[in-house]
């Protein structure tokens, strides 16, 4: 009988157990969720959770573009590039000429949710960083393979750390 008496609680533990991972997992779920609706081929930007633009590919690439040879060293090696891109200096003057002034930071995120950090002065210095839409001609790759995603480039960072692939929103702060 006592054999019967700890066979059930083991199963109630057991079950209390599986119970409380699935409400875990809910939690974390909603956490991650995509809030802002946020899709490749589009670009929000937003400050203090204010949406101030959200940037179609096809309006970004009404702005004068670059290219841009670079080599990026990352653990898989070297790879050569030769990006189409826009500074992103230009990007946020054609929302407003001031963003650049009232804020110091940007935090990039990309549809993987992947964030990065820049500086304003960063983005201030001529020739630096860019948001590049092709490489070799060729428009770049969505997360799922699809073409017209967007990707940060900074030339002063050789690793390629802080590029952001699939990139949808700019967080200005």
């Amino acid at each position: 009988m006592r054999e019967t008496i700890e066979n059930n609680k083991s199963k109630k533990l057991l079950i209390a157990g599986i119970l409380l991972l699935v409400a875990v997992i809910a939690v974390f779920s909603g956490l991650n969720r995509n809030q802002d609706n946020l899709q490749e081929g589009q670009l929000l930007i937003k400050a203090d959770d204010t949406r101030l633009a959200v940037l179609t590919l096809a309006e970004l690439q009404q702005l004068p573009a670059v290219e841009k040879k670079m080599a990026i060293n990352s653990s898989s090696g070297r790879s050569e590039h030769q990006f189409t891109c826009i500074e992103l200096g230009q990007v946020l003057a054609s929302v407003d000429p001031g963003l650049s002034s009232r804020y110091t930071r940007i935090i990039t995120r990309g549809i993987d949710n992947y964030t990065s950090g820049l500086e304003m002065s960063e983005v201030l210095q001529p020739d630096n960083v860019y948001i590049a839409y092709a490489d070799a001609g060729k428009p770049l790759k969505s997360k799922t393979g699809q073409d017209g995603s967007m990707r940060i480039i900074i030339v002063r960072d050789e690793f390629g750390q802080r590029f952001t692939n699939f990139l949808v929103s700019l967080e200005l702060e």
